[in-house]
Order: C-alpha cells, then structure tokens, then sequence
C-alpha cells in the first residue's frame, strides 16, 4: 500500500469528494453506518499513519454529534427514539468524510501536492492553499504528539489519569501548539520569499505528474 502515498493528489482528493458525496446523499443510517465503517476499514487495509489517534478522535467526535442532536432534537419536539436515527446519520456522515479526507492527508507531502497542482497548472494561490491546508495539518500533530511527550517527561502523567485531569493536561498543550503553528507560519512566509515565490508567475516542477507522482528527482544511468 507504500504506492498509495504516490498517487497523484488530485486524484486521491476526487476519490474523498465522491466518498463525502456518498455518505451526504445517504438517505437513511442504514446506508450511512456502512459507508462510515468502509473508510474505516479502507483505512486499516491501506495502513494510514497515526490510525490510532484518529479513531480516538472519531470515538469523541460520534459521542458529541450524538449527544448534541438528540439534546437538540428533543427540545424541537421530537422524542429519543425519532431523534437517535437523524443523530446517527449525521454522525456516519461525518465520520466518512473526516475518513475519507484523513487519508488524503495522511498520505500526500507537500512536495506531491505541489508537484501535481504545479503540473496541473492552477493558480498560485490556489497551489499554496492546497499545499498548506493539506501538508502543514499532519506536521501540526506531530508537533502535538512531541509537546504530550515533553509533558509526560515532566511528570504530567495524562495515560492513567481521571478524565477531567487528561482534559486540563490536553487543553494545555494549546499554547505551545499555537506558538509553534505561527513559527511554522513564518518560516514557510520567509521560504517563500527566498525562493522568490511570486503570485502572478505559475510554477514548474521537475517531478513527472500522471496517476502517480515520482517521489524524487528521475535520474537515468549512463553505461560508459
């Protein structure tokens, strides 16, 4: 599935667009769960980095929409058993599609974005807001997962603790996170300008772009 990571970005965005597509036009939970646990498996059989995180976040995410809409609901009129149903098939909705785009990001750098929005000959903003909306996300959580090691190396112990004590540990990490997202921010501004990123020119790349994007420089041997 190493092969996944190399297929040309547009093309893995349009696969998540028709997944999220899908799982919106379900008419029913009946349709929506089993698209929902599709991408999941998807996810599973592909291998996709930092698989175990999301699924926490996906456990959190279902908790929330469930609740939220049956509260909701309940209060417009409709009672449990009328509003558990619409509460499930907004929670597979969204699960399919955070699913669905997880992958993309997971599995696109933002030299293959580049390479393919480069060849496809977009406009520079858009290049740069794809490249930046999809590539710097995954490098955000890394950046997340150092600073809750940095914490559990300073006795901030967040594994075995009670919930509200993981919640205040979690909700700390926020400060760092923004200040290294602005570092992060001007560092890519500061590239840019070194390498003369200029809005009204349209960029080239040395990567070959079609179903799959080369992952470095083609060089061919020369036999003497």
């Amino acid at each position: 599935m190493k092969k996944l990571h190399h297929v040309n970005f547009f093309i893995k965005f349009t696969f998540a667009f028709a997944v999220m597509l899908g799982a919106w036009l379900a008419p029913n939970w009946k349709w929506g769960i089993p698209i929902a646990l599709i991408c999941i498996l998807f996810l599973f059989i592909a291998k996709v980095p930092g698989l175990k995180a999301y699924l926490k976040g996906v456990c959190i995410l279902v908790l929330l929409v469930m609740a939220s809409w049956c509260v909701n609901l309940y209060f417009q009129g409709l009672s449990i058993q009328e509003a558990l149903p619409i509460a499930l098939r907004m929670a597979s909705r969204l699960v399919a599609t955070t699913a669905a785009f997880y992958f993309v990001m997971e599995t696109s750098t933002p030299g293959s974005i580049l390479a393919a929005a480069s060849a496809a000959r977009l406009p520079p903003i858009a290049t740069l807001v794809l490249s930046l909306t999809f590539g710097v996300i995954p490098m955000l959580r890394e950046d997340f997962n150092r600073i809750a090691d940095a914490q559990r190396a300073r006795g901030m112990e967040i594994d075995d603790a009670p919930f509200f004590t993981r919640l205040r540990f979690a909700l700390a990490r926020g400060v760092p996170l923004l200040v290294q997202a602005i570092r992060m921010a001007h560092a890519i501004s500061l590239s840019l300008s070194i390498y003369g990123f200029d809005l009204r020119k349209k960029r080239t790349t040395w990567r070959n772009v079609g179903f799959l994007v080369e992952p470095t420089l083609p060089i061919k041997e020369t036999r003497s």
